[in-house]
């Protein structure tokens, strides 16, 4: 929603960088939404008619939004300051201003079907201050919502295993897997363990990369992939990535400084968060997600 933002404060100017959602319940009774975005639209003194340029072209930015998102319904208020004049001057000049968006908007092609209230509140919410940095009344506005619908209920699975994968479909209802396995975890792959968020080499690490190097040497005709992993717990998803990407490249130079020939080494690959091997519930899950994999390939 960053455009949202940059919208208020062009309208605005500073003092409407905080605006947050009022209302909360809507005409209709049958849409309850999970988010409203407020953008405040600027008024001339005692006018209820746009004609600056710049706010023009926002709204018609905003209006490309609703055409291209159907589902958001728009409610309308407007508003007048305390001095543009008595009490029924300025319900009328703020009804007149939520009417001119309500017109605006239909006119560019927006269903009125989907404007769910409009509402003229004259000059009883002054809701800022009376004149910005910039000399402008800026109570003089009207307010446009977009109200958004909550989203689709996500689909409860039958999961023992919390892969993913709907037990209908798992060949390993019992182990942790990939959807692309039926499933099922990989096979044939050797867990290179590192410290939570670390990538140096640690004692476990050495103990099973060099039982990997005996088992090279032992079969020359054996090759090798290598993948680098990390888990969601382990920081955001830029650092994660770097983190898998550092283990990966940890276990290949380790390889080669055992004299293991670099062609035998096929591939290696990084993965960052997206194989976690297990639902990281507890530290001990955590852990097992800071790895490395080697894989054999025969010739």
């Amino acid at each position: 929603m960053l455009f949202l933002s940059n919208c208020i404060s062009a309208f605005a100017g500073s003092y409407f960088n905080e605006i947050k959602p009022r209302h909360k319940t809507l005409t209709s009774s049958i849409f309850s939404p999970t988010r409203i975005d407020t953008i405040v639209i600027r008024f001339d003194y005692k006018q209820s008619a746009l004609f600056q340029a710049y706010t023009l072209e926002k709204l018609d930015s905003i209006i490309n939004i609703l055409k291209k998102d159907t589902s958001i319904k728009i409610g309308i208020d407007g508003f007048a300051y305390k001095d543009e004049g008595s009490d029924t001057i300025c319900y009328y000049l703020s009804l007149n201003r939520a009417l001119f968006i309500h017109t605006y908007i239909v006119g560019r092609g927006v269903d009125s079907a989907r404007i769910t209230s409009l509402n003229a509140y004259g000059r009883t919410r002054q809701k800022y201050f009376n004149i910005d940095k910039n000399g402008g009344w800026v109570n003089c506005r009207a307010e446009l919502r977009l109200i958004y619908p909550p989203p689709p209920k996500k689909k409860i699975i039958a999961d023992k295993d919390e892969d993913g994968v709907e037990d209908s479909e798992d060949a390993c209802q019992d182990i942790f897997g990939y959807s692309e396995n039926r499933g099922c975890p990989d096979s044939g792959r050797i867990i290179v363990p590192f410290a939570v968020q670390e990538s140096i080499l640690v004692p476990m690490t050495f103990y099973v990369l060099d039982s990997v190097v005996r088992i090279l040497k032992e079969n020359p005709a054996i090759n090798i992939s290598i993948s680098g992993h990390a888990g969601q717990a382990e920081g955001i998803y830029t650092v994660s990535m770097q983190l898998a990407a550092e283990r990966a490249e940890m276990v290949k130079n380790y390889l080669l400084s055992r004299q293991i020939n670099k062609s035998r080494i096929l591939e290696v690959k990084n993965y960052g968060i997206t194989r976690p091997i297990n639902t990281a519930k507890n530290p001990q899950q955590i852990l097992r997600n800071a790895r490395a994999e080697i894989r054999f390939e025969n010739q």
